[in-house]
């Protein structure tokens, strides 16, 4: 996340997003996307901690890159604080601690064949391949949803429908 960014509708879904899993499993950001001049805005505007020792029990991860998840095929490319790789939110779901990845995804590749809808299915079907399960919350601020195993994201859902969230808005493989 850059400065220019800070305080978008963007930043107000995230909170919404750290509001719901409060007493769950807390939501707390990879820092690896936010400029380090940037996290103590970031935290004061969105709720949402840096990821840091000492971690709590149970916790959530929120990723935050300027642009989103590449798309499988694309992970050869290097990852950076605008890109992340399936490969690596798998990775984060390893901490036995961890309910939940939640990865903000605007990214469309338009040179692929695939339409928008078939890319996030993509993305989906990637990280079902490594063993784990996801969905998308799909709105003008797309966020994929990974967890271990169908547990988690069971109990993510019914934390979601809850909170009145329709849905329509959760788009499953």
């Amino acid at each position: 996340m850059r400065r220019e960014y800070l305080g978008d509708s963007y930043d107000a879904v995230k909170r919404l997003w750290r509001d719901l899993f409060l007493n769950t499993a807390p939501l707390l950001a990879d820092g690896r996307f936010i400029e380090a001049n940037l996290r103590d805005d970031f935290t004061n505007l969105t709720g949402i901690p840096i990821l840091a020792d000492p971690l709590p029990k149970r916790y959530s991860i929120l990723n935050d890159p300027d642009t989103g998840i590449r798309l499988p095929g694309e992970q050869n490319q290097a990852e950076g604080r605008t890109h992340i790789a399936i490969t690596s939110i798998l990775m984060q779901l390893q901490a036995s601690a961890v309910l939940c990845v939640i990865t903000f995804d605007q990214s469309y590749y338009r040179h692929s064949p695939l339409n928008r809808l078939q890319q996030r299915r993509a993305k989906m079907q990637d990280v079902e391949q490594g063993g784990s399960k996801a969905f998308y919350y799909v709105s003008h601020a797309p966020f994929l949803f990974a967890f271990r195993d169908s547990a988690g994201l069971n109990q993510v859902r019914q934390i979601l429908t809850n909170a009145g969230m329709p849905l329509t808005r959760l788009e499953f493989v």
